[in-house]
């Protein structure tokens, strides 16, 4: 593993375990549905930023949205949330 994915993959973890501590705290104030389409707005805007200042290209982030589709339709046996930078 390159050092490059290494540190991604511990940010990722990193900041997967913050997500995690916030989301109980929302689940208790709004709808499972609300929460979804929030963090939707969220991603779907992170993804245009970062194409735009070019930190994510327009295929990392069609392969991003790829991964959450298999997950949300259980069609991956692999969720351990790892996508490469780039």
């Amino acid at each position: 593993m390159t050092e490059k994915l290494a540190r991604y993959r511990e940010q990722l973890q990193k900041c997967s375990a913050e997500i995690r501590e916030l989301l109980p705290e929302l689940a208790h104030r709004h709808t499972p549905l609300v929460v979804v389409a929030a963090l939707t707005e969220h991603l779907g805007g992170a993804l245009f930023l970062s194409q735009e200042v070019r930190a994510c290209s327009p295929a990392r982030a069609r392969a991003i949205i790829r991964r959450v589709t298999r997950i949300a339709f259980a069609d991956s046996k692999t969720t351990d949330g790892s996508v490469p930078p780039g």
